[in-house]
């Protein structure tokens, strides 16, 4: 026996250097693998957040109408203007639709516009630091249809044309960046969208999110369609409906076409348009996931890996211990023992 145990007094014994950098390894794999996951969790937490976020008007039960009716000449937008017109009309009378409206500028979508602004009657501000909004040109009926609530003063009617003085709707931020604690409502507005010519604010509005539920809610500055008619023909149609918004888009489209036959229509919801519109974080989070998934699949091998090979090089070892009595519980504890200090580790450096 003493001749046997001299022969095999080096089986069991590993090399401290290799098990220190097979170790460091397992450990890194663990510290990259919980940074993943903490990331991926992040962005799942956000995507969450997005989708359950306000956007100042309700999505549901709203079906959207890219409409594109062609013009070039001030004639042909006069004309596409009372087109709309007769469109919403029609419209709002199809079974299931309880409104429906057009605008320039409408919330996720393509078309719009910006730019600086000038008041009269607000606060003074600095040449250097001139007000900056979004700006939409919206049919009466626009803020019913989306459910923007209206905070003060009035929309848009019928006694709004291009023959009647020029009106203008602000959102809330608008409002405070420009006339702070003072009613707005009567007070002097202009922008360079087509016209340098004032207009009166009539009413103030909720503030919406424009480009996606990641963005923080902005002034906002709505004029009428009928007074800026070249930027009428080339809008969404929004219908709040009472059934399911695309059981409605046949009979729509008929109605539209019953109107203008030449207008280039694409049908889509709200919700899908707010849905579209966070699909790079969707996409990130997706990515993120997937990666922390096999990260943490490898990282579980890896610690398997390295226990496993630990084991069979301490057979030797571990059956001398029992041999000597040892028991089974202590000796499996103590190997899981090292593999949940690999995991500490790595956690800790992770959370580093």
């Amino acid at each position: 026996p003493a001749e046997a145990l001299k022969q095999n007094i080096l089986r069991g014994m590993n090399s401290k250097r290799s098990t220190a950098l097979r170790n460091s390894l397992v450990v890194a794999e663990v510290a990259a693998t919980f940074v993943l996951s903490v990331g991926a969790g992040l962005l799942l937490h956000t995507m969450m957040e997005l989708t359950a976020r306000d956007m100042g008007y309700d999505t549901r039960q709203l079906l959207v109408v890219d409409a594109d009716v062609p013009a070039h000449a001030d004639e042909d937008y006069r004309r596409a203007l009372q087109q709309f017109k007769e469109m919403f009309t029609k419209l709002t009378a199809i079974p299931g639709v309880e409104h429906a409206a057009g605008i320039m500028g409408l919330p996720t979508g393509e078309y719009g516009s910006n730019g600086y602004y000038e008041i009269q009657g607000g606060m003074s501000i600095s040449l250097d630091d001139k007000p900056w909004a979004l700006f939409s040109v919206a049919s009466p009926g626009y803020f019913r249809a989306m459910e923007i609530p209206m905070k003060r003063g009035r929309d848009f009617g019928t006694q709004d044309t291009d023959k009647s003085a020029l009106v203008a709707v602000i959102s809330e931020s608008l409002a405070r960046q420009s006339f702070g604690d003072v009613d707005p409502v009567g007070k002097q507005i202009r922008c360079g969208l087509d016209t340098d010519k004032w207009m009166t604010i009539v009413g103030v509005v909720s503030d919406v999110r424009q480009s996606s539920p990641a963005d923080k809610p902005g002034p906002a500055l709505y004029m009428p369609m009928a007074q800026h008619p070249t930027y009428a023909n080339q809008i969404h149609i929004v219908l709040r409906t009472r059934v399911k918004p695309l059981s409605v888009i046949s009979t729509a489209q008929r109605t539209i076409r019953s109107v203008n036959p030449l207008a280039a229509l694409r049908f889509t919801t709200m919700d899908r348009m707010v849905s579209n519109s966070v699909a790079a974080h969707r996409f990130r989070a997706v990515l993120t996931v997937g990666f922390a998934l096999v990260a943490l699949l490898l990282a579980t091998m890896g610690v398997y890996g390295t226990i496993a090979y630990t084991v069979t090089q301490r057979t030797f070892e571990i059956g001398i211990r029992m041999a000597f009595g040892a028991d089974k519980f202590v000796i499996m504890l103590d190997v899981v023992k090292g593999a949940a200090w690999l995991a500490v580790w790595g956690i800790a450096i992770g959370l580093g």
